[in-house]
């Protein structure tokens, strides 16, 4: 797992939460041991809906996490 990247996704996930579009998250790491790279799953709050917050997420980790990688948890 890389640390920096772990805690750069943390921190942008953080901003989504308190910009009111997440309500809770969590970041796992997949793969070979040396080659592990990150999945996330979000859960929305109830006032957002999964098309917008799926958009929002994936720009907001455009640069860190593979948008296949990002799933959208039932409220």
């Amino acid at each position: 797992m890389d640390l920096d990247m772990h805690h750069a996704i943390a921190g942008k996930l953080e901003a989504g939460k308190a910009a009111g579009w997440l309500s809770e998250y969590l970041v796992a790491w997949h793969g070979a041991h040396g080659q592990l790279a990150p999945s996330v799953t979000v859960w929305r709050t109830h006032d957002q809906n999964d098309d917008a917050v799926k958009a929002y997420v994936n720009g907001l980790l455009s640069d860190l996490v593979s948008a296949r990688d990002i799933v959208i948890a039932d409220v």
